[in-house]
């Protein structure tokens, strides 16, 4: 009779059955024949029983560090039976274990206790600091392994795949866009070393399209969504029903189903897509597993939600409540669970029938609202003290929550309790506008544009507005002010931080920490070649500048020193006007659009649109914009006009177009005539916006406290929030006699992608753009298409800039432009050519430089170093200042040249013809060194002199424009209207 505690023996007959796959493939016979050995009732039970006998063999037995080793190699295979093994009891016979010198059983032993671990803190969310040490246990086990041609190749596939799981589980927890995508990209690799293995394969294809369509749902991207959960459900398909994982495999596609239709229906605005869950018909879930219970009750949400069946909702509350209990209390589980808990609540309190009349919060019904909300209200405040800080990936989320929760409750207050409702609101204010500073601590947190893009992309849509426009309801204009600028152009933002970081750390003494930030440099995104396939276990996904976990401990440093408020906090109404008077303009002005303030509960309350404006001497005002509205007729019908990569000249006639391709594809129907929708455009922009706005400057003297004088026109710098960031509101007109006048008559317009990085370039070394002496380099026609271009570049340097820089299609490739630019310091760049936006490329927006080159956006913002200091950069290119990804983010050629040091960028917002390009362009520079205006002023009288009949042509201008000049049609807004001014 074989010997039960000989696991040596119980080890090599699992290995003969199983072979070289992994013991998933056959849990239940491997299970038996461990019980069997054991002569216990089942694997779970047999561990208790070794563990015990472990514990009884005296120290100086030398079997027991092999014995600790096998019953920990068993340990993943005895827990499908049942709960076994502690962390604290793998932890000892690790150690045991370790103690046996052999370099491959050790690590076998280092990556088993990882894998081990990996269970424990997945199932229970407990410590995302043991997932990161499990990541590098795995990795350090299966680097070794791999050179180790007598071990199973079983082994090191597991651990690489343990890696990548406990690599992405780790992302899901703190937020790391880029470790996510290369969790995604190990698992993938991986899986195509299992053709032999279609069970674990298909198991790990379901995994991998359930963390693909969590980043879908994430970016409200409804056609991947369902193409992720398409791929589950083949996936599913594949795998047999006796699988140990089949359980999980189900709930990951309830669940991505569950979220695809919650997309639709917001599109939509149906109640429901078809096949909508019936309640009755929902399976009944696991109640001692509070994963399982939660999963349960988000699908009964789902259907109470959209059935308005409050009953149902109170089961799901029911559910919540008990995985409550179920989860170590104070862990992440237990975060996680308590925040859906109190949104279950906040949405149990919705369904109630409620009438707001006098004394009506004292009937039965405003009774159970008000228990829902406080208990909402309770456990918000616990997560929220519990995640501490913006660190945190739910400390945004619930602080939002609460003070939505907080704001609902103060409505609930009779209108006798006035002073308990302002102390409500009061609250529900800073609580909100401190959970804004999580976006940009996440965005920072980013490795690359891209992964910056989607950890910020929406924070204005979902979050900023709504702490807003309660600000202002309140007349609270200053938190106002700083909850819009805590959305507005983030990545631009952890640009411009990332680069000061290595100062900062000098600063406070982390000269190593500097050292480390500076050397990770700006690098390819590739996989470097392992010898597991394409990615094996030394493999690392490299992405641009510093990864996540120095970004993390470099955060952690900088958030606990004086730097913090630098990171992540906006600036206030003192430090704008500060800037504004610094740039020499009279007001910063927010242009929110109309929309509704949303409670959880399915109650809004509409928000007019508003210009908040902050004046340079400090001064706040709200001026209320009925019709700003984003649904407006004249900007729907220019958005699709836009958005087909419209032609004002119509294709075939007129000059080329200095674009290289359309910003989108078609939005579908024949688009509107693109110049007539953009003329209506403004003549809305005027009725809407300008009319108001130019009555409110001209009703305070024309000026905020910085330069008065009779003859000065006001100088605004416009935000323009959301769509409406395409409108070339300086374009504005209003009918006046027989002819039109248009708002740059009325106002010098400036434009920013928001207040903090307004504040920043302020705080830069005033320019000397232009003056005489200063550098210049100007490239014209580098791709050789474009004629006129190529005239108005020539036709610049030689009349303006003599001793400049010169390049053209033989010498102007993108090794040679970035090279003069380092070295342009104080002087001018300009750049004729073409320019293309690519939304959601890895390179979004980019000019077409020589030899097929390119110079990239996220080329200028990426690395940890890398600043330019031109003077002016004058982007004569279409699209140059259209954002490519989010209107909010702001994030453009322009704005990029700006956030990489530039003081002053002139950029376009639409293709812009070639050939009145070349007029506007030579005339800004003509104004820039002939009158020395400041290039926002040199802009602006070069539109004008566009704009009118009986024009002159300077004595020095080249014959071939001159000529082009006298055609010049004045009422064509789209030859001058689309170049836009930034900084100074």
């Amino acid at each position: 009779m074989p010997d039960p505690f000989d696991l040596e023996s119980l080890m090599r007959s699992l290995k003969a059955v199983i072979g070289d796959r992994m013991w998933s493939t056959a849990t239940e016979q491997l299970g038996a024949m461990v019980a069997e050995h054991a002569g216990t009732a089942d694997a779970a039970a047999a561990f208790d029983l070794y563990y015990a006998h472990w514990r009884s063999m005296p120290a100086t037995d030398p079997r027991r560090p092999a014995f600790a080793g096998y019953l920990l190699q068993l340990v993943p295979l005895m827990r499908q039976s049942g709960p076994c093994c502690t962390y604290e009891q793998a932890k000892e016979l690790a150690a045991a274990a370790r103690t046996a010198p052999d370099p491959e059983w050790q690590a076998i032993i280092k990556g088993v206790q990882a894998l081990v671990v990996l269970h424990d803190t997945t199932a229970t969310h407990t410590d995302p600091g043991l997932l990161e040490k499990a990541v590098e246990e795995l990795d350090s086990a299966s680097r070794l392994l791999a050179t180790m041609d007598e071990t199973p190749d079983a082994t090191p596939t597991g651990f690489v795949i343990g890696r990548a799981v406990a690599r992405a589980e780790h992302a899901r927890l703190r937020g790391g866009e880029a470790e996510f995508d290369m969790a995604i990209q190990e698992l993938t690799a991986a899986g195509r070393g299992l053709a032999d293995r279609p069970d674990d394969q298909a198991y790990l294809r379901c995994y991998i399209a359930c963390l693909r369509a969590d980043r879908a749902h994430l970016r409200k991207d409804e056609e991947a969504l369902a193409r992720y959960v398409r791929e589950q459900e083949i996936a599913l398909a594949r795998l047999p029903r006796h699988h140990p994982a089949r359980d999980s495999a189900e709930s990951w596609l309830a669940t991505g189903r569950f979220k695809l239709r919650s997309l639709i229906a917001d599109r939509t605005d149906e109640p429901w897509p078809e096949p909508r869950p019936r309640h009755g018909a929902l399976r009944r879930p696991d109640t001692t597993d509070p994963y399982t219970l939660v999963q349960a009750a988000l699908e009964v949400i789902a259907a109470a939600t959209y059935d308005e069946d409050a009953k149902a909702m109170a089961e799901a509350v029911g559910l919540l409540q008990e995985a409550l209990e179920r989860c170590e209390e104070d862990d992440e589980h237990w975060m996680r669970c308590a925040g859906q808990l109190a949104a279950a609540h906040l949405l149990r309190a919705g369904l109630i029938r409620w009438d707001p009349k006098p004394l009506s919060h004292l009937s039965s019904t405003g009774r159970q609202i008000i228990a829902h909300i406080d208990q909402a209200v309770s456990l918000l405040r616990r997560v929220r003290r519990m995640a501490e800080g913006p660190a945190h990936p739910m400390w945004t989320t619930v602080g939002c929550l609460l003070a939505d929760a907080l704001r609902w409750r103060s409505m609930m207050l009779p209108q006798f309790r006035s002073a308990a409702a302002a102390r409500l609101w009061k609250e529900s204010r800073g609580i909100g506008l401190a959970a804004l500073s999580g976006l940009a601590w996440n965005v920072i947190l980013q490795s690359g544009t891209e992964h910056a893009m989607e950890a910020g992309n929406r924070a204005m849509e979902e979050h900023c507005l709504d702490v807003a426009r309660w600000c202002v309801l309140d007349g609270e204009l200053g938190t106002a002010v700083r909850a819009l600028d805590s959305g507005r152009a983030l990545m631009l933002h952890a640009a411009q931080v990332s680069a000061t970081v290595p100062d900062m750390l000098r600063q406070l003494g982390q000269d190593e920490l500097a050292e480390e930030w500076r050397a990770a440099g700006p690098v390819p995104f590739e996989p470097e070649p392992g010898p597991l396939g394409r990615l094996g276990p030394t493999a690392a996904l490299r992405t641009a500048g510093p990864d996540v976990r120095l970004r993390r401990r470099v955060l952690k440093v900088l958030a606990a020193s004086p730097y913090r408020d630098r990171l992540l906090a906006t600036p206030g109404p003192a430090e704008i006007a500060g800037g504004l008077r610094t740039l020499g303009a009279d007001a910063l002005v927010y242009l929110v659009p109309a929309g509704n303030l949303d409670l959880l509960a399915r109650r809004s309350r509409a928000a007019p649109g508003a210009a908040l404006i902050v004046g340079a001497d400090g001064a706040l005002r709200s001026v209320e914009l009925p019709d700003l509205r984003l649904d407006a007729p004249e900007l729907t019908e220019y958005r699709a006009a836009a958005g087909a990569g419209w032609d004002p000249r119509r294709r075939g006639s007129g000059s080329p177009r200095r674009d290289a391709g359309p910003v989108t594809a078609p939005q579908g129907g024949v688009p509107p005539r693109a110049a007539e929708a953009l003329d209506r455009l403004c003549g809305w922009a005027w009725r809407s916006v300008l009319a108001p706005l130019t009555a409110e400057f001209h009703g305070n003297g024309g000026f905020y406290g910085a330069r008065p004088g009779p003859a000065r026109i006001p100088s605004v710098v416009l935000v323009p929030l959301g769509a409406l960031g395409a409108v070339p509101w300086h374009a504005a007109w209003r009918a006046e006699g027989p002819g039109r006048r248009y708002m740059l008559e009325e106002l010098l317009v400036s434009y920013a992608p928001s207040a903090r990085t307004l504040c920043e370039v302020a705080g830069r070394t005033p320019p000397e753009a232009g003056a005489s002496g200063s550098p210049a380099l100007v490239i014209g026609n580098p791709t050789g298409d474009l004629r006129y271009a190529g005239e108005e570049a020539e036709a610049i340097h030689r009349v303006f800039y003599p001793d400049g820089t010169y390049l053209d299609a033989d010498t102007a490739d993108a090794t040679e432009v970035s090279a003069r630019l380092a070295n342009l310091r104080g002087g001018v760049l300009h750049l004729a050519c073409h320019a293309r936006v690519d939304p959601g490329e890895r390179h979004s927006a980019y000019l077409d430089l020589a030899a097929g080159s390119r110079l990239a956006a996220e080329e200028l913002t990426e690395g940890t170093a890398r600043r330019i200091e031109p003077g002016l950069v004058c982007l004569a290119a279409c699209w140059s200042n259209v954002s490519s990804r989010g209107y909010d983010e702001a994030y453009s050629l322009a704005t990029a040249f700006l956030a990489a040091g530039a003081h002053t960028v002139l950029g376009s917002l639409w293709p812009v013809p070639d050939e009145d390009t070349s007029l506007l362009m030579y005339m800004t520079h003509h104004y820039l060194r002939r009158e020395a205006l400041p290039p926002g002023q040199a802009l602006r009288r070069a539109q004008l002199w566009m704009l009118d009949p009986r024009r002159r042509t300077p004595p020095e201008m080249p014959a071939r424009l001159a000529v082009r000049a006298r055609h010049i049609r004045p009422d064509d807004l789209v030859g001058w209207a689309g170049f836009t001014h930034q900084g100074w």
